[in-house]
């Protein structure tokens, strides 16, 4: 509107004074007509720039608005999502903290709790310790016929491992945890005890698992207590190991050692898994019939 009346002045203006002028001068002061027009026109287009000028200025102001207000928004935005993803973040570290937790937990009893859906049924189990309530360091006849809690800690006695595996193919499980958790197993795909004329000779195949293969160095060993030496050592390593075995000059595994929650080299040994002189806390031996493939 403003710039419309400013015009409407210019050319009313004008015009008055180009009719004074005529009525004046008369048709002799024509050019000046003319020049009265060229300075309207002029007047006319200083003005429609001069209206341009400030719109572009107006409109750059409010150019210049938005602009200070979206760089307001972005750098609000900005800072919403940069707390939105730190704590996005942390929750996630939490999470994953707190799975990595449950996994480690998982690992360290998976064999335990999920034994048989991991391995399947059917397993014996013929040896056993949890607690030291039980003492291993018994003599031959003992071991041949078995002693302990079948619910508790055990062994199942040699002669009726003898029985139980001289027929058919049978294979060895053996489920170890140390005192700070860690569960492991070693298993092997052939078990065999022989006869009582043999000593109770141990026989054991092939190794997979993840405790390392300790009982391979007693493979084909005879049993041996206090009473009865048949380890072909010059000493009797159940004396100096305190319990009974199928040693061999002596061990890398000695499951039927001193129960003890110290450091002793006459413990419950695994030497694969926890060293020579690290005494176990759980240990679980146990036998089935061997699955057809």
């Amino acid at each position: 509107m403003l710039f419309k009346r400013e015009l409407f002045c210019v050319i009313l203006c004008n015009l008055v004074r180009l009719g004074w002028t005529a009525e004046a001068d008369g048709a002799a002061h024509m050019p000046t007509v003319m020049e009265a027009i060229v300075h309207v026109m002029i007047d006319f287009r200083r003005v429609i720039l001069d209206n341009l000028q400030l719109s572009l200025e107006f409109h750059t102001e409010q150019l210049n608005e938005i602009n200070i207000h979206m760089e307001q928004k972005v750098e609000k935005l900005e800072k919403e999502m940069e707390t939105k993803f730190e704590k996005l973040r942390e929750e996630m570290q939490r999470l994953f903290d707190k799975s990595s937790s449950q996994i480690q937990e998982v690992d360290k009893t998976v064999d335990v709790i999920n034994i048989r859906s991991l391995f399947g049924g059917g397993w014996t189990v013929f040896q056993r310790r949890i607690d030291g309530s039980v003492d291993f360091y018994r003599n031959w006849t003992m071991y041949k016929h078995g002693f302990g809690d079948i619910n508790g800690e055990h062994w199942l006695g040699l002669e009726k491992l003898h029985a139980m595996t001289k027929l058919g193919r049978y294979e060895l499980f053996v489920l170890l945890e140390d005192f700070e958790g860690n569960s492991t197993y070693a298993l092997y795909d052939e078990f065999k005890i022989g006869s009582e004329e043999e000593k109770y000779k141990l026989t054991v195949g092939k190794y997979s698992g993840t405790a390392g293969d300790s009982l391979d160095y007693h493979n084909g060993m005879k049993f041996s207590t206090f009473d009865q030496d048949n380890d072909g050592y010059s000493s009797s390593c159940a004396k100096v190991y305190y319990g009974a075995w199928w040693f061999r000059g002596c061990r890398t595994s000695h499951l039927n050692g001193q129960y003890s929650e110290i450091i002793t080299y006459q413990g419950v040994i695994w030497e694969t898994f926890r060293e020579y002189s690290y005494s176990l806390k759980t240990t679980t031996m146990m036998f089935r019939s061997r699955p057809s493939n």
